[in-house]
């Protein structure tokens, strides 16, 4: 391979690491940490701020209002509207086209910093302000802009036609945002697992970063490409545009190009033979190697197929409300009473003393909210905190009735009784179809009613409840296992798309495959919901992988174990950061869980207390054997919480739960609350796997009895279901005659070894194509 690598080794960088730095003029470590943030906030907010038509309106908003704002007043700092924001940042990571499409539209270079949360708190309104004065009519929250002709979520439209004007807009900018938009949209998903947001992880990145610049400037001829820990210091720095402009020019002479288009990866391509180059370069000058583990890129679900779950098929469950804000009092009495009515059912009642509050004025609003004895707000991590909760089925459909009295008192006696009232029908409180299944705010309009009114002045009065709704299911569901099959998975079906996408051992993938899967079932016998579970094994494509179906076969949710190039070890995370995701151990084995949306969980096992008995024992004296446990890490990517446990119990418990489900790995049958039913059905199958392949114990045949100190995890369901005694990977040290199980061990001590990177040849001089901007998916950048 070397032989091929066409690039001249100069025996001395131009420069060094501390004369890059000293040209660097912004603190590049704090900024990252502000731009992960701001990446997370527009993940929260997909797929709208990815939609093609929000995308275009967005342009549109930047190039006529924003940028023409901006350069009137470039000192004043300003927070831009978030479809705004996107599209500004988006448009400076390709800097020479940003620079030359100011200077057309508005006749300079518009500078952009980062700032602080306090800084964004402490200027929104004076920024919303400007914009309404200069803007106008021109709203500054986008989804209310006059301008969709079509709905954000329909993608059928080629072109962005303006509801108002019926005319198409046309893009003044040479850059084609649109397209790096859906591009960034995968390096967001790459750089969006917890390890991202570890200072010492980022301050690792940065050294990196600093190196690249060392390569570029001694070999500026040549295409150079970044992993992506430094490819997002990278992006950090040009979104500090003069900043990037004047730090390049004092290192380059001139601006250093970002190229993200670049994404081929066949044989021999451009970006291939720059991946190649720059390890060479790399091994060559540096000490530390190319590759660092939690560095490098893997399929973002929006390229697999995901679809949400069809939430229009509910039959019953429980409608949580966790708050209920009550906004525009139309009058001052001194106590107040909501109460909340399901059909003709009393649900609950609240009282409010407001003899010392000004109810009318425009900025008050009372505010009811979980909390706990003291009075203060809870901060669960529980999916299902709320302070209403009521039972509904669909067959009966029932109205949410609110019922409002302001009155004074008298004594015991109430007077000058004011009443309002409203009502919402259930399927305005469950989920839209088409949209995940997720929180659902609603506003429901209070008008005056004449039952009871004890004022006599005929006003009509009104008031506004804005509720957040929740739906909690029942669902349980019980396995009706398959049989694993040894099955060949030809390239051209949609099922060797997801083993590519799960496999941590791609370079033996083949056009033709032959991996074991089972398909099994899992059924609501109530009301006959169904989902569909594949779990597919290979052990040569170090591969074990989940798939979630509804009834209908569309593609819910996913679990695949990953690798060390998609998480870190230990020691490149802070020390009050150990808890974040992350693999130091060839023993331990990680699941990464997925659907729609990005990542949903991290399910980590590693074995702990298993004590083989010595063989031909004579002495009763001897070590006793012990099967030992697993240990069990889930890490809540929607939530940011950690949730540990360990199977079977100290109790001897097979039961086990998962976030809003449970299970038995000695029974069949599953019970969920959460309306993400595929997604807590793939983190069970995770944890049964976990069992499976982590368990050093020898396999037992089901005949077999003589294994009174081990698990029963061959006549286990849910244990047989994933696989136990078929053709994985385990981390025991099986009878030469199990010769259906490959240990894989030294296979991940590659990616799983205490080395951080540079083991077992990874980082040989050879291409992959996933080293991060341009080879994980053409997302970040090149130069």
């Amino acid at each position: 391979m070397d032989s091929e690598i066409d690039v001249e080794i100069l025996p001395n960088l131009k420069s060094t690491p501390d004369q890059i730095k000293n040209c660097i003029s912004i603190n590049l470590l704090t900024a990252c940490q502000r731009e992960v943030n701001f990446l997370r906030m527009i993940d929260r907010k997909a797929p709208i701020l990815y939609d093609i038509n929000v995308i275009k309106n967005a342009i549109r908003r930047y190039e006529l209002y924003w940028l023409p704002m901006q350069a009137s007043s470039p000192d004043v700092e300003r927070i831009p509207p978030l479809d705004v924001h996107w599209v500004w940042h988006v448009h400076m990571l390709s800097p020479s086209h940003y620079e030359k499409d100011c200077k057309m539209i508005c006749g300079s270079v518009i500078d952009h910093k980062l700032q602080s949360a306090e800084e964004i708190q402490k200027r929104y309104e004076q920024s919303v302000c400007a914009w309404n004065n200069f803007c106008q009519p021109e709203p500054y929250d986008f989804i209310t802009s006059s301008y969709y002709g079509k709905s954000s979520f329909d993608n059928t439209s080629e072109s962005y036609t303006t509801s108002s004007e019926g005319c198409t807009y046309e893009q003044k900018s040479t850059y084609d945002i649109s397209s790096a938009v859906s591009r960034q949209r995968n390096f967001n998903y790459q750089i969006s697992l917890p390890h991202y947001t570890s200072p010492l992880f980022l301050k690792e990145a940065f050294e990196r970063y600093i190196n690249f610049l060392l390569l570029k400037q001694t070999y500026d001829d040549q295409f150079l490409t970044p992993c992506y820990d430094f490819d997002l210091i990278w992006h950090t720095h040009q979104i500090h545009c003069l900043a990037y402009q004047r730090d390049c020019t004092a290192i380059f002479g001139h601006l250093l190009k970002h190229d993200d288009s670049v994404n081929d990866r066949t044989p021999n391509s451009k970006l291939l033979q720059g991946e190649a180059i720059t390890k060479k370069l790399w091994m060559t000058h540096f000490k530390d190697g190319f590759w660092r583990r939690g560095c490098i890129g893997h399929e973002a679900p929006v390229f697999i197929g995901f679809e949400h779950q069809d939430m229009t098929n509910i039959t019953y469950g429980h409608i949580h409300i966790p708050s209920i804000s009550l906004k525009e009092i139309p009058i001052h009495r001194a106590q107040l009473r909501l109460k909340l009515h399901y059909g003709n059912k009393k649900i609950t009642t609240f009282n409010a003393d407001l003899s010392n509050r000004h109810v009318t004025k425009d900025s008050f609003s009372l505010l009811w909210q979980p909390s706990d004895v003291n009075g203060e707000i809870t901060n669960s991590s529980h999916s299902m905190s709320s302070i209403v909760k009521f039972p509904f089925e669909t067959a009966s459909p029932k109205d949410l009735s609110i019922e409002l009295s302001l009155f004074d008192k008298l004594l015991l006696q109430k007077k000058d009784v004011i009443k309002l009232g409203g009502k919402i029908g259930l399927d305005n409180l469950l989920p839209s179809p088409g949209f995940k299944p997720c929180q659902k705010n609603v506003q429901i309009t209070l008008n005056s009613t004449s039952n009871n009114n004890t004022n006599t002045n005929n006003k009509e009065y009104v008031a506004k409840i804005i509720a957040s709704c929740t739906v909690s299911l029942n669902r349980e569901l019980e396995l009706e296992a398959g049989e694993y099959i040894d099955t060949k998975i030809n390239k051209d079906t949609r099922l060797w798309s997801f083993i590519h996408a799960g496999s941590l051992n791609k370079s033996s993938l083949e056009s033709e495959i032959q991996v074991s899967m089972a398909t099994h079932r899992l059924v609501d016998h109530r009301d006959g919901a169904r989902y569909i579970v594949q779990i597919i094994h290979s052990a040569p494509l170090l591969l074990s992988m989940i798939i979630v179906y509804d009834a209908e076969q569309r593609l819910l949710s996913m679990a695949h174990l990953i690798g060390s190039d998609s998480l870190p070890c230990k020691g490149q995370l802070d020390n009050n950061l150990q808890f974040l995701p992350h693999l130091s151990s060839p023993e331990e084995r990680i699941f990464l869980v997925s659907n729609r949306d990005g990542d949903f969980a991290i399910v980590k096992g590693a074995w702990s207390g298993y004590v083989k008995k010595p063989y031909n024992e004579k002495h009763r004296n001897c070590k006793q054997s012990h099967a030992g446990f697993l240990k069990v890490e889930l890490f809540n990517l929607l939530r940011n919480t950690v949730q540990k446990l360990q199977l079977p119990a100290p109790d001897g418990s097979t039961l086990f739960i998962i976030g809003d489900a449970q299970a038995r790995l000695s029974g069949k049958r599953f019970h969920c609350r959460s309306p993400m039913v595929a997604e807590h059905i793939a983190s069970i199958f995770a944890v049964s796997t976990l069992f499976v392949l982590c368990n050093p114990d020898r396999v037992y045949d089901k005949s077999d009895n003589s294994h009174s100190l081990s698990h029963n995890s061959h006549k286990w369901p849910m244990t047989v279901a994933s696989g136990y005694g078929k053709r994985i990977m385990y981390n025991g040290e099986q009878s030469n005659e199990w010769n259906n199980f490959v240990d894989i061990t030294p296979a991940l001590l590659v990616t799983c070894s205490d080395m951080c990177d540079g083991f077992g040849g990874f980082d040989a001089v050879a291409a992959c194509g996933n080293c991060g901007g341009c080879g994980g998916g053409g997302c970040g950048g090149c130069a």
